[in-house]
């Protein structure tokens, strides 16, 4: 056989554009189909989750270029009272090309202790369906380690988006996990038992009419407030969905019509204490979606107080007091809720029960040192009225005055010149942690 003459051979133009017709036709076939079809949809992101398995990640991390030239810490206000603590950071370590949780020692600038978890090997523990896909999504160069939790111990509890919940110990080792998709916030009530958002996957409404037959997107984000104990045990799982329908909010659900992320809950918030607005084992939840904070108490399934704005999109709710919380507004558009609006910034709010009012005294140091993350970060107000800060977007965390001065900064930057992100950092007391991180200086873990 010739095939230079096949390969060759002359063909009518009417033949050429009738095969041109039937590709286009073709085409617009199967797009259709891989909207309504998983097989069809499966097959058409092949390539797309080929490229997300093997390629270099660091693109995805990537948030700037570091402009400044600091890397790590820089300190400004040198009076040693600002250094006497502990950062817990959790960041995209572009050098090796993975998350890392590092333990950063103000006083002398050094790291104390690091975890690099085998991701791989917790993947394999999971039986989460393939829709997840933790191969693809959360391998070592995806995982993002969001918002490690230090027990006293020197354990640290860790999760990724939408990946299981996992203890590790000092040597990163597995002690146990939770198989069920966790996100975002991992905070301690005043038992000692783990609050985290969750995902109740497939989704199950009660109460609720909604057409998901037509859904282009992954999965539908039915979130749940999840209360796991010490030894990994579920005490406590409900959908935010039931919560809001059996305390007769049905019509805060789909206010805009449906949405495959109704809530978009990154916060959970446990009271540490009794006062005259909430109860010891209540919870804040902060509700980005909303633009609400709920105040919920498990114990008898009722929302107690809610309130939407003046933030927006809002990240991190904290108790500062018998009185009042503080609310990291990310300070969204209102329409969008993707862009911070021309001369804005993210602010702290706080808003005080008894006067049933908002204050934003930390207005213009968010504006003087530019800080606009736009998703996530968080911040932490302490006793002398500085106030510490995760501007996420762009990999930094900051100490300040109310009036703006920097007291000290953080970048996480690589020796590449570039700027990656954070994954929800905590301040550590030296008071509070002096004896576990006494411990891990003095572990030694085998290669």
């Amino acid at each position: 056989m010739n095939f230079e003459k096949i390969i060759f051979k002359k063909v009518s133009l009417w033949i050429f554009l009738l095969t041109i017709i039937f590709f286009i036709i073709f085409t617009i076939w199967f797009a259709n189909l891989a909207l309504r079809s998983s097989t069809a949809k499966k097959i058409a992101l092949i390539p797309e989750n080929l490229k997300a398995i093997f390629s270099d990640q660091k693109e995805d991390f990537k948030v700037g270029i570091n402009k400044s030239k600091i890397i790590g810490l820089k300190k400004i206000n040198l009076n040693p009272e600002n250094y006497k603590d502990y950062i817990l950071i959790s960041r995209y370590d572009a050098d090796k090309n993975r998350s890392v949780v590092e333990i950063l020692d103000l006083s002398n600038n050094t790291i104390v202790h690091t975890w690099e978890p085998d991701i791989t090997k917790i993947n394999s523990f999971s039986k989460l369906p393939k829709d997840l896909n933790l191969k693809r999504d959360h391998n070592i160069k995806r995982y993002r380690i969001n918002h490690p939790l230090l027990m006293a111990n020197g354990d640290l509890i860790i999760h990724s988006t939408m990946s299981p919940l996992v203890k590790i110990d000092a040597c990163s080792k597995v002690k146990w996990i939770v198989d069920k998709p966790f996100h975002h916030s991992t905070e301690l009530d005043s038992e000692g038992n783990i609050w985290v958002p969750g995902i109740q996957y497939p989704p199950k409404f009660k109460g609720i009419d909604a057409d998901l037959s037509r859904r282009d997107e992954k999965f539908f984000y039915q979130d749940t407030l999840e209360k796991i104990s010490q030894k990994g045990e579920v005490l406590f799982s409900k959908s935010l969905i039931e919560i809001f329908v059996e305390n007769n909010l049905e019509h805060l659900v789909f206010p805009g019509g449906e949405s495959f992320d109704p809530f978009h809950l990154n916060d959970i918030q446990p009271a540490l204490y009794d006062s005259k607005y909430w109860k010891k084992g209540d919870l804040f939840l902060s509700l980005r979606e909303n633009s609400a904070i709920v105040l919920y108490r498990p114990s008898n399934n009722k929302v107690i107080w809610m309130k939407q704005g003046p933030w927006t999109a809002q990240h991190d709710v904290d108790i500062l007091n018998e009185t009042q919380i503080a609310v990291f507004n990310n300070n969204l558009d209102k329409l969008t809720k993707k862009f911070i609006k021309d001369n804005e910034a993210n602010e702290t709010l706080i808003y005080d029960f008894y006067e049933k009012k908002v204050f934003s005294p930390y207005r213009n140091a968010y504006l003087k040192n530019k800080i606009r993350t736009a998703s996530e970060g968080l911040s932490r107000i302490f006793s002398n009225n500085n106030i510490f800060v995760e501007d996420q977007n762009h990999g930094k965390l900051i100490t300040m005055s109310e009036d703006g001065k920097v007291v000290w900064q953080y970048i996480n930057a690589a020796k590449d010149g570039n700027i990656y992100l954070l994954n929800w950092s905590r301040y550590l007391e030296k008071s509070k942690y002096k004896n576990t991180i006494d411990y891990l200086k003095t572990t030694k873990c085998n290669e």
